[in-house]
């Protein structure tokens, strides 16, 4: 059986890896400065999207990480369906 020190450094960990992102996010936004060009795109083709708006919003309420909302290949599919709906 492992004490209680190792039990909540384990938590505390677990935590921190599932909230960071969110809060690296939420410090980002929190400079009131203007989101860089890339983020200002991506927010452009989110719009008109209910899947992507469902997704952000998701990622908002912490049901999704921001890690994933942001992936690659998440942001590619976004900026995708906006290009072929030919409103970029």
């Amino acid at each position: 059986k492992r004490g209680f020190d190792a039990a909540m450094e384990d938590h505390q960990r677990t935590r921190d890896e599932h909230a960071l992102p969110m809060y690296e996010f939420t410090c980002q936004l929190a400079t009131l400065a203007p989101p860089p060009p890339q983020m200002q795109q991506l927010f452009g083709a989110i719009h008109g999207n209910e899947a992507a708006m469902n997704a952000f919003v998701q990622m908002n309420a912490g049901t999704i990480s921001p890690a994933e909302f942001f992936s690659p290949e998440n942001v590619a599919g976004i900026m995708g369906a906006k290009e072929a709906a030919g409103t970029l």
